[in-house]
């Protein structure tokens, strides 16, 4: 399968961004309506507006979704901007945090749950952002397709100075640990990492017993 190019994969991010951008103005204009409803019928008495109890009760939960809604669009944006430059400026929590909210459907088909442990600092660095979410997101789905249901996935960062470290663990039941963690492994998941991590200029660990994957790489220039 031939590769995107930058500026295709720039083009998508800019389409995506646009059309996130008028869901949202849709979800606002709903929003703004249901809470005009909602002052109607508190000022209708129950006699004069059928079903008065009902509605008050079914808006609050249109509210919720609106917001469900907004957040995830907000979120879809948020990826979308990624592919704005080949390399950027990102900060460690917030990134491996955007991923994690972006993953969280594929980790619930499998009962899984997905934990993140922020870094006590605020770590800004640069990188390449699209590249580095495919890795963790490979990570991610490598521990997903390979084990049985149930289980958790913890993304750990660590920063140590001039190299960033992110470990992704899982506890649970994996199909095949001989297999799974070691650099021979055929999996699709690992045959993407690998090249991700290589432009990088980064490395993976292995772990079996652990039944962990570290990510290092360091800062790329700007």
């Amino acid at each position: 399968m031939r590769e995107m190019s930058e500026k295709e994969i720039a083009f998508i991010g800019k389409i995506t961004a646009g059309v996130t951008h008028e869901i949202n103005n849709a979800l606002a204009s709903i929003k703004e309506i249901s809470g005009l409803m909602e002052d109607l019928i508190s000022m209708s008495s129950a006699d004069s507006f059928p079903h008065h109890e009902k509605f008050l009760k079914v808006l609050p939960k249109i509210e919720k979704q609106i917001k469900r809604s907004v957040k995830l669009t907000t979120q879809l944006n948020k990826f979308s901007h990624l592919a704005d430059e080949y390399t950027a400026q990102v900060e460690l929590n917030d990134f491996i945090e955007h991923l994690v909210f972006l993953t969280q459907r594929f980790a619930r088909i499998k009962n899984v749950e997905l934990q993140y442990q922020p870094v006590a600092q605020v770590v800004n660095f640069n990188t390449i952002p699209i590249q580095l979410q495919m890795a963790l997101y490979n990570c991610i789905t490598y521990f997903l397709t390979h084990s049985v249901d149930g289980g958790k996935i913890k993304i750990h960062p660590i920063n140590n100075g001039e190299l960033n470290t992110i470990q992704i663990s899982f506890e649970g039941e994996v199909t095949d640990i001989s297999k799974l963690f070691n650099d021979s492994s055929p999996a699709e998941e690992l045959l993407i990492l690998r090249d991700v991590i290589s432009s990088l200029e980064g490395s993976t660990e292995f772990d079996g017993d652990a039944q962990s994957i570290t990510l290092n790489f360091k800062p790329q220039q700007e």
